[in-house]
Order: structure tokens, then sequence, then C-alpha cells
């Protein structure tokens, strides 16, 4: 349970992160267009992907 918790808050941070530095590099729409960005789908997919795939979390 303990390390479900801490898996959850790093995929959490790593999710905001990535749409963090998206924002950052203009990679996103328009701050009112609030429509599907196949960009940032890909992109976070990608970092959940590979942080599960070095941490998993089961057991």
């Amino acid at each position: 349970m303990h390390i479900d918790l801490i898996h959850a808050f790093i995929a959490a941070v790593l999710i905001l992160g990535t749409l963090f530095v998206l924002r950052k590099m203009r990679v996103t729409k328009a701050e009112g267009d609030r429509s599907f960005d196949w960009r940032v789908f890909v992109a976070v997919f990608a970092v959940m992907f590979l942080f599960n795939m070095l941490w998993p979390s089961g057991p």
C-alpha cells in the first residue's frame, strides 16, 4: 500500500511536470482552447509508459 501511494504521487508529479514543460515550450494549444490535443496525449502517454516500465506498480 505504501509503495502504491508513492507511485501515484510520483505519477501525478510527472504528469503535471510534463504539462508544465509543454506549456513553457508552447507546444499546447491556446489557453482558452479546451479541445483534444494529440501532442499532449502522446507526451503524457510516453512519460507514463517509461515511468511504468522503470517502476511497475504491482506486486
